[in-house]
């Protein structure tokens, strides 16, 4: 017959046995377990550059998720989980990233590159929040991006508004490093430092769209009006009215130099 103190002692080992694994398992549970951002929070995705520039057949963009509270205030210390439909993502480290938890920062953003041949839609997650943001790429070493004004029927023959049903016309052209155009290039147009004499803000469109594809010969145009609810009010009656127009790719990048207009003469 066994003692009462073997007994005893055998138990307790195996109940030290059993603390242990429990301990263990809880630690790495935990250890695995994501920071997520809590119900009601968003995720914003942005890049740098939104349209990619493929040399030697792929490229890459800094893309950054920015998690916000319901009351839109950027959130530290959140794990975000990155996918891409086509593509590799690596962490700041040159880990790879995908679907692995990348922590935010103190302005509530987490940080991967992706690297592609092709066109492809990045998703963030942290929780019930998520982002999704397309990426368009473009062939060819692209070194600038052109404007100039173009002078058809119906265009400024100059730089200068004498009525708010004006229009100037502009011609934007990427172009690689011989001067070659680039065909496919997503090309958005905007208008920069608008000013008024009369302290007013005024606005501008552009037609067909602010946004437009470079055709064969790299070339992509728009035509310039100020808008008509602010032209009246912030250049007319004396005041005048002058800005910048240009063109750059999805995200800013590579500017072209801007053409000034103005001073408007509008009666």
């Amino acid at each position: 017959m066994r003692s009462t103190g073997s007994l005893v002692s055998r138990f307790a080992a195996a109940a030290g046995i059993m603390l242990l694994a429990f301990g263990m398992a809880l630690t790495a549970s935990c250890r695995g377990a994501d920071q997520i951002a809590p119900d009601g929070s968003t995720i914003t995705l942005a890049a740098n550059p939104a349209t990619i520039v493929l040399n030697g057949g792929s490229g890459s963009s800094d893309v950054v998720a920015t998690v916000s509270s319901s009351a839109g205030v950027p959130l530290k210390d959140q794990d975000v989980r990155f996918s891409a439909t086509a593509g590799s993502l690596f962490d700041a480290a040159g880990d790879p990233a995908a679907n692995i938890p990348i922590r935010t920062d103190d302005l509530g953003n987490a940080h991967v590159t992706l690297i592609t041949t092709t066109t492809t839609t990045v998703t963030a997650r942290s929780g019930k929040a998520t982002g999704s943001l397309a990426l368009s790429t473009v062939n060819g070493n692209l070194s600038s991006i052109l404007i100039n004004q173009v002078f058809d029927a119906g265009c400024l023959a100059d730089t200068t508004f004498t009525n708010c049903n004006d229009k100037l016309c502009l011609e934007a052209q990427a172009v690689d490093a011989d001067g070659n155009g680039i065909p496919g290039v997503v090309l958005v147009f905007s208008l920069e430092n608008p000013t008024s004499t009369s302290g007013k803000n005024f606005g501008g469109v552009f037609s067909p769209a602010t946004q437009a594809t470079t055709n064969a010969g790299g070339f992509a145009r728009a035509s310039f009006q100020i808008s008509s609810s602010t032209c009246t009010t912030a250049c007319t009656g004396g005041s005048s009215c002058e800005g910048d127009l240009s063109a750059a790719l999805q995200g800013g990048g590579f500017p072209a130099t801007p053409i000034h207009f103005g001073p408007t003469a509008i009666p």
